[in-house]
């Protein structure tokens, strides 16, 4: 399953979620825990990712990650630039915000899903 396919897939139960924690909680604190839980999951997976790589986690083995991101369509990424401490690069389009706007959500709602899980997983990856 690609990244798309999957992300898709855990956004429909986590606005699910956001909506009963909203009701009992409040949209502060539904927030709150889902911003958290999705913080959590991106550093493990950018832990996991780092375990990966031949010798030790190294800004060339993470660069890889981009081809991953780009698989099924998710992302077009333009001007890489892979520098000796410097990864850059440009996201010209998200087909996360289309699907999560054609599931109806919210576009914060996505973008807590989707968007906000780059740093964490940088960190993860490496802090």
């Amino acid at each position: 399953m690609n990244m798309l396919a999957a992300r898709t897939a855990q956004a429909s139960l986590a606005a699910r979620i956001f909506e009963s924690l909203e009701k009992t909680a409040g949209p502060d604190q539904a927030r709150a825990v889902l911003c958290d839980a999705v913080d959590k999951a991106a550093r493990c997976a950018g832990a996991a990712f780092a375990c990966l790589a031949p010798q030790a986690p190294n800004l060339a083995h993470f660069a890889t990650v981009l081809e991953r991101w780009r698989e099924g369509g998710a992302l077009t990424i333009e001007n890489v630039t892979l520098a000796t401490d410097t990864l850059a690069f440009a996201v010209t389009h998200c087909a996360y915000a289309r699907a999560y706007s054609d599931m109806g959500l919210d576009p914060e709602l996505g973008f807590i899903l989707s968007c906000s899980r780059d740093e964490p997983f940088a960190h993860g990856y490496s802090p």
